[in-house]
């Protein structure tokens, strides 16, 4: 009966521990720039645009000059 009620205490105190941990958090984002559209601006140096392009904001530049873009 002890070893049932140590193991639940261990289960108890390890799964505490996994749900206190926060979540990493991003300390600095990646600007955000935009292509085409009416103002007609371009990507900076090595970096791509992708779709949607709105006429009022246009595209979203990713990094990279080659790749997928992301939905």
């Amino acid at each position: 009966m002890k070893f049932l009620s140590y193991s639940l205490a261990v289960c108890l105190a390890f799964s505490s521990v996994a749900l206190a941990t926060p979540a990493p958090q991003v300390t600095d984002p990646l600007p955000v720039y935009h292509c085409g559209g009416l103002s007609g601006s371009k990507c900076p140096t090595g970096w791509r645009c992708c779709g949607p392009i709105q006429v009022d904001v246009g595209g979203t530049c990713y990094q990279g000059t080659t790749g997928i873009c992301p939905l």
